[in-house]
């Protein structure tokens, strides 16, 4: 783990959970809500080291209102950046390449296939510093029902200095048991100039390019746009759109173009590439469906494709319904080739 930045952004929100600390106010389980890749992962990183910086000034809540965030030079600072502090445990499925958060990272289990420690081996043992054991978890959407009833006796019961915070960018896919359980900490879009900045600090060579509003404000979502070839998956969008290429032609078209995608094998990678290409056609489509209901198309991400939608809602609605099933059938392992087929013979033709 890098030394980790202040959360563009998203400063002040985890300035509050800090002096809720100072105050004694702090909840035992966070859920860090909001819009993918806006910086909530690293807005918990930040916050976990803030808990164990060696300038924090502990119970003062005065001097938490002035406290501008950690160190980063400190002991404890350095033990977290290097991932030896002995009372923070980090979860990043993305780290680890995972689809699914198994439940063997979250309690131990001897038929288990994850190599590394649990959630709870961790917390059984005492901090080691004499301060907090903190548990942040990444994407915690991904962790399947077995994996999230395994957390629940943990939310429940936390024992004395125990924080878990838990990521989540779609909490609609976390049980209720599991929310209900947690405080919610709501973080948003960031304006598009913060957007920006972040991407040119990650090397982004669209910066000024289209994919910041086709992202919604988010930075990690611009970026995995752009290491996704969206801008080329989309000109296969407009051509198909305006009738100059079929579908079954399209969907070859898709598979062949370059592009990074996370997963641990070749399947893996096409599954990863199909969710990427189903859900830009997903924002293109409610854009159209958007425009159609009598929304400005200039006002929209994908605005000059919409247009195509006037005067056919009804069409541009039942392909969207059909495209949003298609992508849910994604996670049952289906035919890459097959959904994106299907999905495209479900586009509007050309009036």
């Amino acid at each position: 783990m890098s030394a980790v930045e202040a959360p563009l952004g998203h400063v002040e929100v985890v300035r509050g959970l800090w002096r809720a600390r100072a105050r004694g106010r702090l909840p035992h389980a966070l859920l860090f809500e909001g819009p993918g890749g806006v910086g909530k992962f690293r807005a918990a990183l930040w916050f976990a080291q803030g808990i164990f910086c060696a300038t924090w000034a502990e119970d003062d809540a005065s001097a938490a209102e002035e406290w501008a965030g950690p160190c980063g030079t400190c002991g404890p600072c350095k033990r977290f950046q290097s991932r030896s502090h002995p009372d923070v445990f980090v979860l990043d499925p993305l780290e680890h390449e995972l689809e699914t958060i198994p439940i063997a990272a979250i309690t131990e289990r001897e038929d288990g296939k994850w190599q590394g420690d649990s959630v709870c081996e961790f917390l059984a043992l005492r901090p080691a510093e004499g301060g907090m054991r903190v548990v942040v978890v990444r994407e915690f959407e991904r962790a399947n029902d077995a994996a999230q009833n395994a957390l629940l006796k943990t939310l429940e019961e936390p024992g004395d200095a125990t924080l878990l915070v838990l990521e989540s960018s779609r909490p609609d896919l976390l049980l209720e048991t599991v929310r209900s359980r947690c405080v919610t900490v709501r973080f948003g879009a960031l304006e598009a100039e913060q957007a920006r900045d972040i991407l040119r600090a990650a090397g982004s060579t669209n910066v000024r390019g289209p994919l910041v509003g086709w992202a919604g404000g988010s930075p990690g979502r611009a970026l995995a746009l752009e290491r996704a070839g969206a801008l080329a998956v989309r000109a296969v969008f407009a051509d198909l759109l305006h009738g100059r290429t079929d579908p079954l032609a399209a969907t070859r078209r898709v598979l062949e173009l370059e592009g990074e995608f996370t997963g641990r094998t070749p399947t893996a990678q096409v599954r990863e590439r199909t969710r990427a290409a189903l859900d830009l056609l997903l924002a293109v489509l409610r854009d159209g469906v958007c425009h159609a209901s009598g929304l400005p198309a200039e006002g929209l991400a994908h605005g000059d494709l919409a247009v195509l939608a006037l005067g056919r809602t009804a069409a541009w609605t039942a392909a969207l319904e059909r495209v949003v099933a298609l992508r849910g059938e994604v996670e049952l392992n289906l035919s890459p080739e097959s959904l994106l087929d299907r999905a495209f013979l479900a586009l509007p033709r050309p009036a």
